[in-house]
């Protein structure tokens, strides 16, 4: 995260004013108006136990996280060096715990001081006016925590139970459970709840759907940057040699192009700067990449032209500016997905030590901030910052992409350049797990030659056909 709110535990967490005002719009028909108030103060405690449970389970499989409440509901997402690719047990417990501690610390004492008699006896009395009673409170305590862990354990991807299921079936089967209970589920909330109920279902039914038909129609390709570095271990990125290649018959890009940048700063064209925005622009872009952030600075305030908003963030990152900058960097990746035109504010932010907190805020941002975030992984792997690409890349993974084999594999690529073959190796085999069916680019790929040598190679190789 860009920034942290709080810390609970030592956990780090951030809450978007979007929902606070989502909470209000849900409580706003309850009557009298102090049963809307309670209602946005239990939806906040509420969701914050639930990813509280997650975060601490990973912690538990020494994992460490952060969270963030947003929009309709909250996002736990693991963070720091060191993330560890999680068993099917270890990543099911994690996805149900935060639903099954609703239900133990939330909804089942509620129930039972509901049948209390101080409980009956002060409800009755009342309490500021005749207006407040704790029955009602209570109660709204008890449906809110067991509806919404239900909610959650649905069979339906993003939903705690969707993760669950993809982690037993699979991605593609997964999307399939998900359009199957997400259209069910819809029409019995539209019938027993609110049309607004059966819509969000319906919604996470369409979302499946979309994910479902762009993972058949795309495979695990990412093409070099035009004019920049070439992925590393040769192969200009195409499948059979370079970094990336996948299913055969098909290919993918990484959305966007990279562009590169003169080799040298030419003083002369800095004086020649009058009109022409593309040679401003191209002339703060050579400033930074020889590392001077005060004459990039000062060029772009002369210009008095409306920089590439990437440009801008990089600029202010290069002056110090880390907390205006993150948020920049934020508003520039969610408008454009595909990233910037070139490598130099992937390196800034590597060498800053800002890429893994921007991945976090992006990932939370949603299926957009997803797709930013996997362009900043690559980018990083193309400038060399191969632990901020593959930290990055965790969290891309972790997120729930379109092709999650497609990016544990280049999370793979990556800690085996950092010199983690270890890590590295289990990154594969969670790749393989997310169906990873190219044998012959883990034989070729020469990003993994580290990782080939290693005892453990032979069994995770041998899970795919020659």
């Amino acid at each position: 995260m860009t920034r942290a709110h709080f810390r609970l535990f030592g956990i780090p967490i951030r809450i978007e004013p979007f929902f606070i005002i989502v909470a209000v719009a849900l409580g706003f028909d309850y009557n009298p108006v102090w049963r809307v108030f309670a209602f946005v103060f239990i939806a906040l405690i509420s969701v914050l136990i639930h990813e509280l449970a997650h975060a601490l389970v990973y912690r538990a499989l020494g994992q460490r996280s952060a969270i963030v409440l947003h929009a309709f509901g909250g996002f736990t997402i693991p963070t720091g060096g060191g993330r560890k690719v999680l068993s099917k047990p270890a990543s099911i417990a994690v996805s149900v715990s935060g639903a099954l501690t609703q239900l133990l610390l939330l909804w089942l004492p509620a129930r039972q001081l509901m049948k209390t008699d101080w409980v009956l006896q002060n409800s009755a009395a009342g309490y500021f006016g005749g207006t407040f009673n704790w029955f009602q409170f209570l109660e709204l305590v008890a449906f809110v925590n067991l509806w919404w862990a239900i909610f959650n354990l649905l069979p339906i991807r993003p939903l705690d139970g969707g993760h669950v299921i993809e982690t037993l079936v699979g991605f593609e089967n997964a999307c399939k459970w998900s359009i199957f209970f997400g259209v069910g589920a819809g029409f019995v909330a539209w019938r027993q709840f609110t049309l607004m109920a059966g819509l969000f279902m319906f919604l996470f039914a369409f979302m499946n759907y979309r994910d479902l038909k762009a993972e058949r129609s795309e495979s695990f390709e990412v093409d070099a940057p035009e004019g920049g570095p070439a992925p590393r271990g040769g192969g200009g990125g195409r499948a059979g040699g370079g970094r990336g290649a996948g299913r055969a018959g098909t290919k993918r890009r990484r959305p966007g192009h990279l562009q590169g940048l003169p080799s040298a700063f030419d003083p002369a064209t800095e004086l020649a700067l009058t009109r022409d925005s593309s040679e401003v622009e191209n002339s703060v872009w050579n400033a930074l990449r020889s590392g001077d952030g005060d004459r990039a600075g000062a060029m772009l305030k002369q210009s008095g032209f409306r920089p590439n908003p990437f440009l801008q963030a990089s600029v202010a990152l290069a002056q110090g500016h880390a907390g205006l900058a993150g948020d920049m960097f934020e508003a520039a990746y969610l408008a454009e997905p595909s990233g910037p035109p070139n490598l130099v504010p992937a390196t800034l932010l590597a060498d800053r030590g800002q890429a893994v907190e921007l991945a976090a805020t992006l990932v939370a941002a949603g299926d957009k901030g997803v797709e930013a975030a996997g362009s900043l992984q690559t980018h990083l792997h193309y400038a060399d910052r191969f632990q901020a690409a593959a930290e990055v890349g965790e969290q891309v993974f972790a997120a729930g992409p379109r092709s999650p084999a497609q990016t544990a594999f280049e999370v793979a690529c990556s800690w085996a350049r950092a010199d983690r073959a270890d890590e590295a190796l289990r990154w594969i085999e969670a790749a393989v797990d997310a169906g990873f069916k190219a044998p012959g680019l883990l034989d070729s790929e020469p990003d993994l030659a580290t990782v080939r040598v290693l005892p453990g190679w032979t069994a995770v190789r041998s899970r795919l056909s020659a």
